[in-house]
């Protein structure tokens, strides 16, 4: 009989650890969402696993491929409660499938800011000062309202040295 199981994988090895379990014939799960995020000033949609550093692969219980999978590139172990290995209820799998397949980013919080945000300077002469985010101006810097001498000024600045405040 088929069951799914949870492995853990190596740090940042999760793709590596599914295409290898994958070549020995195991049926693998590794869900990921599609984000927008600012990365190194830029923003930039990527492709994130939902769990990071977690696969799930099914295997019948009689086979005896339990140690070939432990030693798998990219696999560290699996998933144990104590002694016994932790089986994955195939009515959870169907959620997360069901929920990745009709997942909206715009739902998800993002550390890209949003028109109306409040965020905060990070770098530079306006260090350390809080404003409302208005709009991006280019792949690399954005436009910010600060509050200057009673004052609202628009200043540009790098995508990097700005922060969105949590609320």
């Amino acid at each position: 009989m088929s069951q799914w199981y949870l492995i853990q994988a190596k740090p940042k090895q999760e793709a590596r650890a599914k295409e290898h379990l994958e070549n020995q014939g195991v049926e693998c799960f590794y869900p990921t969402i599609e984000i927008e995020k600012i990365v190194r000033g830029k923003r930039q949609k990527r492709l994130e696993p939902l769990f990071h550093n977690y696969i799930f692969i099914k295997l019948d219980d009689a086979d005896s491929a339990w140690s070939k999978i432990r030693s798998t590139r990219g696999v560290r172990d699996f998933v144990r409660f104590g002694k016994d290995i932790a089986k994955v209820p195939v009515l959870l799998i169907k959620k997360i499938k069901k929920d990745t397949a009709n997942f909206d980013p715009d739902t998800l919080e993002s550390n890209v800011p949003k028109p109306g945000d409040k965020v905060r300077v990070t770098e530079g002469a306006f260090k350390d000062l809080e404003g409302i985010y208005r709009t991006k101006n280019g792949e690399e810097r954005s436009i910010i309202l600060l509050d200057l001498l009673s004052q609202s000024v628009e200043i540009e600045v790098s995508n990097r040295d700005v922060i969105k405040v949590e609320k």
